[in-house]
């Protein structure tokens, strides 16, 4: 007993209903299953004309000429907004390659001048580098000169103190000496005044005591003699005189010789004062000379230092200049690459603007070309069309002059012909798709009885058969129509269903089959770290299954393969590495 539903046409969801009917993916293509069944659309379409016209083969002939026409119309509208697509398409693509062009030029450019910074950066670095190098060495070579300098001072501060202190210690050796030779003169001046004094004393004494025994004499002969006479008194008198002059003599005598003494202590004492002044010049002259000397060699150790001082000085300043002519040279030198670099670099941009103009040009060119082409084609196209209308038009009128009697006789066919004729060209091809379909589903119902069960292809043609009735009946609002294609489509199921079940269970069996062996062929970590013969050592990790991949390398075989293969070899090497 047939199953009774209802089918709500207006708000049916035809994928919904296929997908129920298990048709969702047979991969209908309604125009390709179309051009199928309706095999020569032409011919098919001529003999719905010949029953709809009743066999008058004027009306079909003028319908068909007004047919061409509407079609060469169509044709040229199309040719033309395929053309202008085209054209469109290939003005895209050329402007696409233009900006391309452009952009690459611009990159060019970019990286030119990129290059020409980084070419900047890089010698001002060196520059800075190289003057930090010399400045560097320029200042070691100034501290080494400081040094050298200040080691001059420290000998020649140490020189001079040395010196003085041996100016110092001969000054107070040879004032040790002066002292030790005017002490030596004062007590021998001291021992002569002493002699002197004493020897004062001792006439002094021996005069006294001579007076005392010359006064004790006179005194007894002038107590001898107090009694003589006058001539007594003369002899003591002229006695007196004698003794006063003998006294006087004596004195004269003595005082002669203390005189002669006291010259002779002078002479002593200047004597020793000439030898004194005649040491202390010659001391003097000593010290002069050797103070000369020593004054010389200073100054020649003076003269030495500022000598090396002056040397040093003319190294530093030629290293100066040898420091300043080699940064001079190097700047001059790096400047000239620069500029070489420069002038490269323009001629290089200037280049790529007369590339870039050029292929503008030949761009230019070339789409004036094509467009006077297409120009050429479409007038062309143009022409043929407007003759072939012309044709056409001849056509048609000569085909009235000949059948305007008949026309009055065909005023229904003609009118049955005129709604034909205003119907749209989906119009069309529904009315003839619904005849078409039809005819093929009888056809194929007739087909699927004959053939029983032909395979699972034969079924699913007649499900797209079926499918594509479906479309028309719900565009037609045939509910009786749809439940009957309903009820076909599920029958075909029915037989179709051991055919898919033998399908299923052989793919199923395939897969399974596949899949031992693929487990077959999958190693273990330990198995492939031994490195079995047999395998291709360069990717054992192919040899691991996915769960495997991802526990050993921490991701997918997709993010594997996306690394550099520097990475991969070294993650493979840490992964398959033997232990030990």
């Amino acid at each position: 007993m047939a199953e009774e539903f209802d089918i709500d046409i207006d708000n049916l969801d035809e994928e919904a209903l296929f997908a129920e009917l298990g048709i969702d993916d047979i991969g209908l293509d309604e125009e390709a299953l179309m051009a199928e069944l309706m095999g020569d659309e032409a011919a098919v379409e001529e003999e719905l004309l010949r029953e709809m016209a009743g066999g008058d083969m004027a009306a079909i002939e003028e319908f068909q000429a007004n047919q061409a026409a509407d079609k060469l119309k169509q044709t040229i509208e199309r040719n033309k907004r395929e053309a202008a697509e085209r054209k469109r398409q290939r003005e895209e693509a050329e402007m696409a390659t233009y900006l391309a062009e452009e952009k690459a030029a611009e990159e060019a450019a970019n990286k030119i001048k990129e290059s020409v910074e980084r070419r900047k950066r890089e010698m001002a670095e060196a520059k800075a580098k190289k003057e930090a190098e010399e400045m560097e060495a320029y200042m070691a070579e100034e501290n080494a000169a400081a040094e050298a300098a200040n080691k001059i001072k420290e000998s020649i501060e140490k020189r001079k103190r040395e010196l003085a202190e041996k100016k110092a210690q001969k000054e107070a050796e040879e004032m040790e000496a002066y002292m030790a030779e005017e002490k030596a003169a004062a007590e021998a001046a001291n021992k002569i005044k002493e002699g002197i004094e004493r020897r004062k004393r001792e006439l002094a004494e021996t005069k006294a005591a001579r007076e005392a025994e010359e006064m004790a004499a006179y005194m007894a002969e002038e107590a001898a003699n107090e009694g003589a006479s006058e001539a007594m008194k003369r002899r003591i008198e002229e006695r007196k005189r004698e003794l006063a002059e003998k006294k006087a003599q004596k004195e004269a005598e003595e005082m002669a010789a203390y005189m002669a003494e006291e010259r002779a202590a002078e002479s002593a004492a200047d004597a020793m004062k000439r030898r004194i002044e005649e040491r202390k010049r010659e001391l003097a002259e000593k010290k002069a000379q050797k103070e000369a000397e020593e004054m010389e060699a200073y100054m020649a150790e003076e003269n030495a230092a500022a000598g090396a001082s002056e040397q040093m000085k003319r190294r530093i300043e030629e290293r100066k200049r040898e420091l300043a002519e080699k940064k001079a040279q190097k700047e001059a030198e790096e400047m000239a690459a620069y500029m070489a670099e420069e002038r490269a670099a323009e001629s290089a941009a200037d280049a790529m603007k007369r590339r870039i103009e050029e292929r503008k040009r030949e761009l230019a060119e070339k789409k004036a070309q094509k467009e006077a082409e297409e120009m050429q084609n479409y007038m062309a196209e143009e022409k043929e069309r407007e003759a072939q209308q012309e044709k056409i038009k001849r056509q048609i009128e000569e085909t009235k002059r000949k059948k305007e009697a008949e026309k009055k006789a065909l005023e229904e066919k003609q009118m049955q012909m005129y709604q034909l004729s205003q119907m749209t060209p989906e119009q069309r091809k529904a009315l003839l798709a619904k005849r078409l379909a039809e005819k093929k589903a009888a056809l194929a119902a007739a087909s699927a009885d004959a053939s029983g069960s032909d395979g699972a292809a034969d079924k699913n043609k007649q499900l797209a058969a079926l499918k594509l009735a479906f479309v028309e009946a719900k565009k037609k609002g045939d509910q009786e129509g749809l439940k009957k294609i309903v009820l076909q489509i599920k029958a075909l199921q029915a037989e179709a269903a051991p055919v898919v079940q033998q399908v299923t269970k052989q793919e199923g069996t395939s897969a399974i089959a596949a899949s031992k062996s693929e487990q077959a062929s999958k190693y273990t970590l330990a198995q492939l770290r031994a490195r079995p013969e047999g395998l291709d050592h360069s990717k054992l990790e192919s040899y691991l299954t996915d769960e495997q991949f991802r526990a050993y390398f921490k991701m997918t075989r997709l993010q594997f393969n996306k690394l550099p293969k520097i990475k991969q070899d070294k993650l493979k090497e840490i992964v398959f590495k033997a232990s030990n």
